[in-house]
């Protein structure tokens, strides 16, 4: 298995994270919780060997700051570097647009395979300003890396950290992103279901869609329902562990009835094709 949605904190960030809550609103909105949990990389290794997961996409959190995204970006490449091809490191990037090119640009040149997980205004109310996200995003596909965007479902159920930007925001955001292969996260808070419609279908041709917090959600037919939609080609495994296990995910697939071509696509094949392969 290859889980493409992970999320691991420096010591720093773990031993200061009642600070850090009070100084960062969205960061709060999760981790005031102390029932959310943070762990660093020893403790993701520890469950990717009990579950079979073979590499991990892991990522921070998307803070605004600078100082912040840099700090949480060397820790998350030092992890590479100790388990290369196991940890791949998704960098943070900050708000201001010029910070976030040059913190790109510092990432890109250490070997920075992917971004996110990004959430350009995704957690609040509004998609951040299109014409200020546009630079980050021409820089970005100069690189060539995917990016993992958070999102989250616009009806349902109330929980800590979810937003309220419309799918037309999201539309506008995957059109400013076209030309990139796009991760988005959490079956794109549905933005998924309206590939029925041509037009969506046609700006969507590298737009991938992640499983991460589905059984918290969805029920298992999703699984179904999306692949008669885009395929399973499209569709990637992702945990957000530690919110929920790979297992969970494995056995939920399981009841939906995916047959084994399918499983394979979603749980491995196509995350090796987008990391490590040529698209």
């Amino acid at each position: 298995m290859i889980d493409v949605h992970t999320h691991i904190f420096s010591q720093y960030v773990r031993d200061h994270r009642d600070e850090l809550a009070r100084q960062n609103p969205v960061f709060s909105l999760i981790y005031s919780n102390k029932q959310a949990r943070m762990i660093g990389v020893d403790e993701l290794r520890r469950s990717m060997e009990q579950e079979g997961v073979e590499s991990s996409v892991s990522c921070g959190f998307p803070w605004d700051a600078a100082e912040l995204c840099r700090r949480e970006n060397d820790y998350l490449m030092e992890c590479s570097q100790k388990y290369p091809q196991i940890i791949i490191p998704f960098i943070s990037l900050p708000r201001d647009p010029t910070e976030a090119i040059s913190e790109l640009e510092r990432c890109a040149q250490e070997g920075a395979p992917g971004v996110g997980e990004l959430a350009p205004g995704t957690y609040g109310d509004e998609l951040w300003n299109l014409d200020s996200i546009r630079p980050v995003c021409d820089a970005i596909r100069e690189k060539g890396l995917p990016v993992l965007v958070h999102c989250n479902e616009p009806v349902g159920h109330p929980y800590p950290g979810k937003g309220h930007v419309r799918l037309g925001q999201m539309q506008s955001l995957v059109q400013a992103l076209q030309g990139i292969h796009v991760i988005l996260a959490h079956m794109g808070g549905g933005f998924i279901f309206y590939e029925l419609m041509p037009e969506i279908a046609a700006m969507c041709q590298r737009v991938y869609y992640d499983t991460a917090a589905i059984p918290l959600i969805y029920d298992t037919k999703v699984y179904r329902t999306a692949i008669s939609i885009v395929g399973s080609e499209r569709i990637l495994f992702g945990s957000d562990y530690p919110l929920l296990s790979p297992g969970r995910y494995v056995r939920e697939m399981q009841e939906a009835g995916l047959n084994e071509a399918e499983s394979r696509n979603i749980l491995e094949s196509n995350a090796k094709a987008l990391l490590f392969g040529a698209l």
